[in-house]
């Protein structure tokens, strides 16, 4: 950004060749209808690239996209207005009409064919949200403080459970594309951590059986500490699911 101008772009990476090991990024399109600091964009979760959302400090835009032609267009747009702030979202994988987003630590939901917020969970005290890709009605949160929570959309009052692992805020929190049990967080304590946590429900055919059965435990399986700076941004790689990208 420049001064009172702020935008988000969309680029195209080249598929790698025999002759080129580093191809250069394509510039396709610019977002620029935003007033305000972009916290994220989001790409439609069916997979299409015709849609995707972007959320600056004030407002939530829905963009079509036309990667062919280059082109862009807000098809709608909602504002929380001045005494509020959008810090970050999800796409809902499950319906492509839900949207979850951070507002000033509450998580807050729209319907984004009225742009109208549905429902909130106030003081849920989150950072980052992202939806768990495959079980319907789950979400995990970066916590306000130090660690990670998991919620049934279905029984919003309180976290169905809270992981501890992070000596600092946590900033960044993402589920594993294909293992929705995987998580990672990163924060502000230089620390990206790999959890396993069975989604809420994970064990609930157990309880039918008359012989108990051990519950799948939650665990931290690593930490990676090799950072000097506060860790803000993750994503799972598509093309290999066991990488990861972290920003700085």
């Amino acid at each position: 950004s420049e001064g009172e101008t702020y935008g988000a772009s969309v680029w195209q990476i080249p598929e790698l060749n025999s002759q080129s090991n580093a191809p250069q990024l394509e510039h396709l399109i610019s977002l620029n209808e935003h007033s305000f600091k972009i916290k994220c964009v989001l790409w439609w979760p069916s997979g299409k690239h015709d849609k995707l959302i972007s959320i600056d400090e004030g407002n939530l835009f829905l963009w079509s996209i036309d990667t062919s032609n280059k082109m862009a267009k807000v098809i709608s747009q909602e504002s929380v207005g001045m005494l509020h702030n959008l810090s970050g979202g999800a796409w809902d994988p499950h319906d492509r009409n839900a949207v979850a987003g951070i507002c000033d630590s509450s998580l807050e939901f729209w319907d984004l064919r009225t742009m109208k917020k549905t429902s909130s969970i106030e003081q849920a005290h989150a950072r980052d949200v992202d939806y768990n890709p495959k079980k319907q009605h789950l979400l995990v949160t970066a916590e306000d403080v130090s660690g990670i929570r998991l919620w049934d959309l279905r029984r919003p009052k309180c976290p169905v459970k809270e992981l501890p692992g992070h000596a600092h805020w946590t900033w960044a929190v993402r589920h594993n594309p294909e293992y929705d049990e995987l998580i990672l967080s990163a924060g502000t304590d230089s620390t990206v951590n790999l959890w396993l946590a069975h989604p809420p429900g994970a064990n609930d055919s157990m309880s039918e059986s008359p012989v108990d059965s051990p519950k799948p435990k939650d665990s931290l399986l690593n930490s990676y500490t090799d950072y000097e700076d506060s860790v803000y941004g993750l994503a799972w790689s598509t093309g290999n699911l066991r990488y990861l990208h972290h920003c700085r």
